[in-house]
C-alpha cells in the first residue's frame, strides 16, 4: 500500500499552522483525513520497514497530534481537535478506536470547562458517534462506553439543569437538543447503564415537551421539541424486567392522552361539545370566572393561561402520542387505538361544514364565554387539527392493513378537518398525506358512498395542482369599474391598479405568448402531497365507483402537472363503466411527455390505446364549475331529505338554486341559468348512436370541385324532384320517366 502524501501533509500542517488559524483550516484538515481512510483503517506495525514503517510513525503522529488538541489550553485547539477526532474515528474504524480512550476522557472534560457551545456541542457530537461505533465490539465497550458513559450522562444533565431565577440558561438551544438527542441514541445502546438517570433525564425533558405561549424564558424550537420527545420516548428502553418496556410505554401513552383531555376541558370550555368518550371520564373543574387556564397542570408540566397556550399544550400533547407510535419499541406493545381514535375524533368534532360558515352557526357555543375568547379559539383550531392529523397518520403507518376497520372513522374526520380549514394550506397538504395512506390501506374496497364523499378531496387536490402548475385561472374578483364606482360611492380610495388591464392568469394565454403557464406559490411539501394522493386516486380508489365526470378531471390534472406516476396509474388503470366499455386512455401523452422512460416503452409496446373522440364531440374532463355545483347539488338533496324526514312532497318543492354551502374554497361557476340536473359533457359521457349520427349529419360536407362555377338557379323539376323525399320508390320513377318526356319535348320545339 502506497503512502498517500495527505497524511504528510496532514501532519506538517497541524503543527506549523498557529493556534488562532487552527479554526479556518479545519475543512482542510478534514479532506486530508478522509483521503487518508485506507491508511487510518489498516493494521500498523511499526517494526515493519519501508514504506509500512512511515505509515506507521505517521499515523501514530496524526494520533498524539489529535490528543494534544482535544487537551490543549486553547478553546480554537479544541476546536480543531474535536472535529478531527469525529473524522479519523469515522474513517479508521476499529484500528483507531481501540485508541481512543484518551479523546473519550478529554472530551469528557471539554464538556465541563467553560469552552464556546460549539465547541461543548462537537464534543458531545464526537462522544456519541464513539459509543456507538463502540457498541458493536464487546471488548471495547467494556474497555470505553462502560466506564465513562456514566460522567457522560452527568456532564449532560449538568447543562440541562434548570438556571436560577433571573438567571440566562445554561446552555443555548442548540447545544440543548445536541444532549437530549444523545440521550435518545444511547438509551437504547446501554439500557442497563443507562437505568439509574432515567428520572433524571425525564425531569430535564418535561419543560421541552409541550411548551406555551405563557411560559416563561424564551421560545423553545421545534428541533428542540423534537429532541425532547424523542428522549422521552426511548425511556421505557431502560425499565427493567420482560414486561417493564411495554408496561412503561403503555404507562406513558395513557398519561398523554389523559393530560390532552384535561387540557381540552379548558380550552374548548367556549363549545358545548357534542363529544362523548366511549368510556366515562371524569371532566376537570372548569371556571368561567376569567381567563382560560390551567395553573396546575398535570404530570408536572408548566401551568398555562389562555386560549393561545392552552392550544400550545394540547398540539404538544398530540405530537407527543404521534411520536410513541413512531419510534421503535423495545417489545411489543398494546396500541390504545380505541383511546387514540377518541382524541381524533374529539378534535375533528370542533369544525365547521364550510369556509363560508361561521363558527357559531356550526358549533354550539357557551354563553358565559366572552367573543374575544370565542375568536381566538377559531383562530388555534388548525392548529390542533394539523396535530390530530399527525396522530392518525402516524396510527395507520404503524399498523397499515391492521387499521382497515378504523378506516371509515378515519376518513371521516379528514373530511370533518379538511372542510373545515380549506383554505389554509397547511390542513390540505395534511388531508392529503393522510388521504393517501387511508387508500392504500383500504381503498379498493371503499363503497360508492365514500368514493362520493372523497370528492372534495379530489376536487381540492386537482384544483392545487392545477394552479400550481399555471393552468387554472384564479378566483375572479369584482370587475373593475364596479369596484372604482363602488369605492367612489363609499368615498374610499379606490386602488388605480385595478382599472388596469391585467394578465390572463390561464395556462392557454401564458402559453400562447410563449411565456409557458405561470407557477403557483405551493411548497415543496405540498406538492409532493397532492402529487402522491393523485396517483393514489387513480391506483387505489375502485374506478367503477368514480364520477366519469372527476376521473377525466383527475387525467387531467395528471397530463398538465406532467406527473410521470399519475400518468402510468391512469394508464395502468383504465376507466370502464358499468356496461365493460374502456374509455380513452391517456397513453399518447404520456409517451409524448415522456419519450425516453423504458417504463413507459414497455406500457407503449404492450397496451393498444383506443381512438380518442375529437376535439369537437368530447371535452377531456368537466369543468370545475360543473363538478363542484354537482357536489353542492348532493349536499342540498342530502339536506333537504334531512329536513323533510322522509316528505317526499316537501323534498320536491325545495328550490333547485339553493344557496351552496360546500365547498367555499372553489369559485362559484359561471352567471347563467342554473341547471341542477344537466347532465356534464365530459370525456367519458356515453352518446347514443343517435346523437353521433346527428352530429355528423349537421356537419358541413366538403364538395368535390369548389372553384368550379355553380347554378345559382336550379331547374324547377329539381328542385321538386329534391323535396319530394316522402314519395316511395314508383313515384320517384314516375317523376324521372316525366322528366325524360319534358325534356324530348323541349328538344322537338328547338328544332
Amino acid at each position: 500500500m502506497s503512502l498517500p502524501p495527505d497524511l504528510r501533509v496532514l501532519c506538517r500542517r497541524l503543527t506549523s499552522t498557529p493556534p488562532s488559524q487552527l479554526p479556518h483550516a479545519t475543512p482542510a484538515f478534514v479532506r486530508h483525513v478522509l483521503q487518508c481512510r485506507d491508511v487510518l483503517s489498516a493494521p500498523q506495525d511499526i517494526k515493519a520497514k519501508g514504506a509500512a514503517a512511515e505509515a506507521a510513525m505517521l499515523v501514530h503522529k496524526l494520533k498524539s497530534i489529535v490528543g494534544n488538541l482535544i487537551k490543549g489550553k486553547t478553546a480554537a485547539g479544541r476546536f480543531t481537535g474535536v472535529v478531527l477526532a469525529k473524522a479519523v474515528v469515522d474513517v479508521g474504524g476499529w484500528e483507531c478506536l481501540r485508541e481512543a480512550g484518551p479523546w473519550v476522557a478529554g472530551l469528557l472534560a471539554i464538556l465541563k470547562k467553560n469552552d464556546p457551545p460549539a465547541v461543548k456541542e462537537l464534543a458531545v457530537v464526537a462522544l456519541v458517534r464513539i459509543y456507538t461505533l463502540v457498541h458493536e465490539f464487546q471488548t471495547l465497550t467494556r474497555e470505553i462506553a462502560t466506564p465513562t458513559l456514566r460522567d457522560f450522562f452527568d456532564a449532560g444533565l449538568a447543562l440541562l439543569r434548570a438556571p436560577a431565577p433571573g438567571q440566562p440558561p445554561r446552555a443555548p438551544p442548540s447545544l440543548v437538543e445536541s444532549v437530549l438527542d444523545a440521550f435518545a441514541t444511547l438509551m437504547p445502546l446501554y439500557p442497563a447503564t443507562c437505568r439509574p438517570f432515567n428520572a433524571r433525564v425525564r425531569t430535564a425533558a418535561r419543560p421541552y415537551l409541550a411548551p406555551t405561549a405563557s411560559d416563561n424564558g424564551a421560545p423553545v424550537p421545534r428541533a428542540l421539541q423534537r429532541a425532547a420527545r424523542r428522549a422521552a420516548v426511548s425511556l421505557h428502553f431502560t425499565t427493567a424486567g420482560k414486561t417493564g418496556p411495554s408496561e412503561d410505554w403503555a404507562r406513558a401513552a395513557a398519561d398523554v392522552l389523559r393530560d390532552f383531555h384535561d387540557t381540552a376541558d379548558h380550552v374548548f370550555r367556549a363549545v358545548q361539545e357534542s363529544w362523548q368518550p366511549l368510556v366515562p371520564r371524569a371532566r376537570a373543574d372548569i371556571s368561567f370566572d376569567g381567563p382560560a387556564e390551567q395553573p396546575d397542570a398535570p404530570d408536572g408540566l408548566p401551568g398555562w393561561t389562555g386560549v393561545r397556550a392552552g392550544a400550545d399544550r394540547l398540539v404538544g400533547h398530540l405530537r407527543l402520542a404521534a411520536d410513541l407510535l413512531r419510534r421503535p419499541t423495545k417489545v411489543p406493545v398494546a396500541v390504545p387505538v380505541g383511546a387514540l381514535m377518541e382524541a381524533v375524533n374529539r378534535v375533528a368534532q370542533i369544525s365547521r361544514t364550510s369556509r363560508a360558515q361561521a363558527w357559531e352557526q356550526a358549533l354550539e357555543t357557551h354563553p358565559a364565554v366572552g367573543r374575544e375568547e370565542k375568536e381566538e379559539l377559531w383562530t388555534c383550531v388548525p392548529a390542533v387539527h394539523l396535530a390530530a392529523l399527525d396522530v392518525l397518520g402516524a396510527l395507520f403507518r404503524r399498523l397499515r392493513l391492521n387499521a382497515m376497520s378504523l378506516v371509515p372513522e378515519a376518513l371521516d374526520a379528514v373530511l370533518l378537518v379538511l372542510k373545515s380549514g380549506i383554505d389554509s394550506p397547511a390542513v390540505r397538504a395534511a388531508s392529503y398525506a393522510t388521504v393517501d395512506l387511508l387508500l392504500q390501506v383500504a381503498g379498493p374496497g371503499l363503497s360508492k358512498t365514500a368514493v362520493d364523499a372523497i370528492g372534495v378531496v379530489m376536487l381540492a387536490c386537482c384544483r392545487d395542482l392545477q394552479q400550481d402548475a399555471g393552468y387554472l385561472a384564479a378566483r375572479a374578483g369584482p370587475p373593475p369599474a364596479a369596484a372604482g364606482a363602488e369605492a367612489k360611492k363609499n368615498g374610499m380610495t379606490a386602488n388605480a391598479d385595478l382599472f388596469l388591464p391585467t394578465a390572463k392568469a390561464d395556462g392557454s394565454s401564458a402559453a400562447g405568448a410563449g411565456a409557458g403557464p405561470v407557477h403557483g406559490k405551493l411548497s415543496r411539501a405540498h406538492r409532493a402531497a397532492a402529487e402522491a394522493l393523485l396517483a393514489s386516486l387513480l391506483t387505489h380508489l375502485p374506478q367503477r365507483q368514480v364520477k366519469p365526470g372527476i376521473r377525466g378531471l383527475l387525467d387531467q390534472t395528471a397530463i398538465l402537472c406532467q406527473s410521470r406516476d399519475s400518468m402510468l396509474a391512469s394508464v395502468l388503470n383504465p376507466y370502464i363503466n358499468e356496461a365493460g366499455r374502456s374509455y380513452p386512455s391517456i397513453l399518447p401523452h404520456l409517451s409524448r411527455r415522456f419519450p425516453h422512460d423504458q417504463g413507459v416503452e414497455v406500457l407503449r409496446s404492450n397496451i393498444r390505446t383506443s381512438v380518442q373522440a375529437s376535439a369537437e364531440d368530447v371535452r377531456l374532463a368537466a369543468t370545475f364549475e360543473e363538478l363542484e355545483e354537482e357536489e353542492g347539488e348532493d349536499e342540498e338533496m342530502e339536506e333537504e331529505e334531512a329536513e323533510a324526514k322522509g316528505d317526499e312532497e316537501m323534498a320536491n318543492a325545495a328550490p333547485a338554486d339553493a344557496p351552496k354551502s360546500e365547498p367555499a374554497f372553489f369559485p362559484a361557476a359561471a352567471d347563467g341559468p342554473s341547471k341542477p340536473h344537466a347532465q356534464p359533457d365530459g370525456p367519458f359521457v356515453e352518446r347514443s348512436a343517435e346523437v353521433l349520427a346527428e352530429r355528423l349529419s349537421a356537419a358541413p360536407q366538403k364538395r368535390k370541385h369548389e372553384g368550379a362555377a355553380v347554378e345559382t338557379t336550379p331547374p324547377l323539376k329539381k328542385q321538386e324532384t329534391e323535396t319530394g323525399g316522402d314519395d316511395s320508390d314508383d313515384d320517384e320513377s314516375v317523376h324521372l320517366n316525366m322528366d325524360i318526356d319534358d325534356l324530348d319535348d323541349e328538344e322537338e320545339d328547338e328544332e
